[in-house]
């Protein structure tokens, strides 16, 4: 979580001219963060970050450990308050909003430790976004809500657990639930994901790909995804955004980033 030191030297960001994502055009900025900064203590974990992630994209987010990747993520979902800086979406600066304000905004998220009820039901979990929906005023017909959970459930393989708690699901069925349950958001904008890869059987890898490929598809959700899982998140992003100690280095696809000399220093510390 904690990137930078104090005083390190600073490198200079490197964008590669990218192609166009194989799904929508990128025609808008979603995600625009300008001079972001986050100390903690005398550590600085995000140091003056600018970034933009355009609507429709599968954007990866890299980088060495501690180079701010989560922390960026929890900045974003504004589980923290940044020190400095701007976080607008779609034009809306939200980073003085809270938690629930910006879920109700469209913005979903994953943690790499799973959260979840773990007393309720695998189909319980899934149907707290919409009823934080009714809460706010939203109307979708109770049909309609619990059929779109068992249409979620359906696509992550979980519909057949679905009365189960929570609490006996293995840990890449917990992320398969977490990715369901935020899609479960109305409507659903930008997802950002911490590690989603991480230690899960290769099957449930495919199916976190497919059920990112076909929402990225079929409804037009932008995703920013940390990970380290470099094959896989070659497969869903056309371009990633890489960190290092809490500054953004270099940009564009993988194949344009790979030998930047800026990024293999940051990778194999010179």
């Amino acid at each position: 979580m904690m990137g930078g030191r104090v005083g390190a030297p600073h490198h200079q960001c490197e964008t590669i001219p990218l192609r166009m994502s194989p799904t929508f055009g990128r025609t808008s900025t979603l995600l625009e963060i300008r001079g972001l900064a986050k100390r903690f203590g005398g550590v600085i974990a995000v140091d003056g970050l600018d970034l933009s992630v355009e609507a429709g994209e599968v954007r990866g987010l890299i980088g060495p450990n501690g180079s701010g990747k989560t922390t960026t993520i929890n900045l974003v979902s504004a589980l923290y308050r940044p020190d400095a800086g701007e976080i607008r979406l779609a034009g809306e600066r939200i980073e003085r909003l809270h938690p629930h304000e910006i879920a109700g905004r469209g913005v979903a998220r994953t943690f790499q430790i799973s959260k979840l009820f773990g007393n309720m039901t695998v189909l319980e979990n899934v149907l707290v976004p919409a009823l934080a929906e009714l809460d706010r005023g939203a109307r979708r017909a109770p049909g309609q809500i619990r059929e779109r959970a068992r249409r979620l459930l359906d696509l992550v393989l979980l519909d057949r657990l679905r009365d189960a708690p929570a609490k006996e699901l293995s840990g890449g069925q917990s992320m398969l639930l977490q990715i369901a349950r935020g899609l479960m958001l109305q409507p659903i904008r930008l997802f950002l994901m911490d590690e989603p890869f991480a230690g899960v059987h290769p099957t449930i890898k495919d199916t976190i790909m497919e059920t990112i490929l076909n929402a990225n598809r079929d409804e037009g959700v932008t995703f920013l995804i940390v990970s380290h899982e470099m094959a896989t998140l070659r497969r869903l992003a056309s371009r990633v955004s890489v960190m290092h100690e809490g500054r953004l280095i270099a940009e564009g696809s993988f194949e344009a980033v790979a030998n930047q000399p800026a990024v293999l220093e940051a990778y194999l510390g010179g």
